[in-house]
């Protein structure tokens, strides 16, 4: 979807409308989207409600870009992750505990992403929504690679992938209820158990953060056992 604009210098449009995505999301997560006008977020920027009209057309313009430029910045930080010699199942609980630490970063953009997508139209909410398939899709890939070696169960990617993403999200919409009992790292640590209990299968097992492939051999058996035992004094 593109954006009208008047503005034609590239530099001066991305600045402009990256201030407006940071005021509008404090004021639609503070306010509601619905009860938030563009001369109110006009009033929080550090330019008039005219030149607000230079860089987007309406209210719900800047709504898409809230939305857009979160699942931009979270594929770009989460790609890097399926380009790894890892182990498959190691790769996958990687991709998800880096997943977990984004969204603890855009914690407040996806609130606001979940409480007001239905307030975009249809034309301006499908485009968006093929942009969160991109990141399915990264999830999906990981998923099929350790289900094609074994390490993950023989279940649909597509729903796998979902689950994956909204066990993430928990983070950023019950974080009243997790946060005065974790932070970020003890909250993946857990969440990343509780979920990989399921999707791995008995030949892989998860220790210390690492996903150990556990073959039949005698030296791969005293690996598994040394790791065992860490926990257990660790615990």
């Amino acid at each position: 979807m593109v954006i009208r604009s008047t503005v034609r210098d590239p530099e001066i449009l991305a600045r402009r409308r990256a201030e407006l995505v940071e005021v509008a999301t404090t004021l639609f997560l503070e306010n509601g989207f619905h009860k938030t006008s563009i001369r109110d977020i006009a009033r929080a920027c550090p330019f008039n409600l005219a030149a607000v009209y230079m860089y987007v057309s309406s209210k719900e313009d800047i709504l898409y870009l809230v939305a857009q430029h979160l699942v931009t910045e979270i594929v770009k930080a989460l790609g890097p992750t399926t380009l790894t010699d890892l182990d498959p199942a190691e790769a996958l609980v990687n991709a998800f505990e880096t997943y977990c630490r984004i969204v603890n970063r855009y914690s407040r953009h996806i609130r606001l992403l979940y409480r007001e997508i239905e307030s975009l139209s249809k034309d301006t909410r499908q485009p968006l929504l093929k942009s969160v398939e991109s990141l399915l899709e990264i999830f999906k890939k990981l998923i099929i690679r350790a289900i094609e070696v074994g390490e993950v169960h023989n279940i649909d990617p597509h729903i796998a992938a979902v689950d994956l993403m909204v066990a993430a999200h928990t983070w950023a919409l019950h974080g009243r209820m997790l946060r005065p009992h974790f932070n970020i790292g003890s909250f993946t640590k857990k969440q990343s158990a509780i979920v990989f209990s399921g999707l791995l299968t008995k030949s892989t097992a998860k220790a210390n953060g690492r996903v150990v492939r556990i073959a039949k051999s005698k030296s791969a058996r005293y690996a598994a056992e040394k790791i065992d035992a860490r926990r257990k004094r660790s615990g």
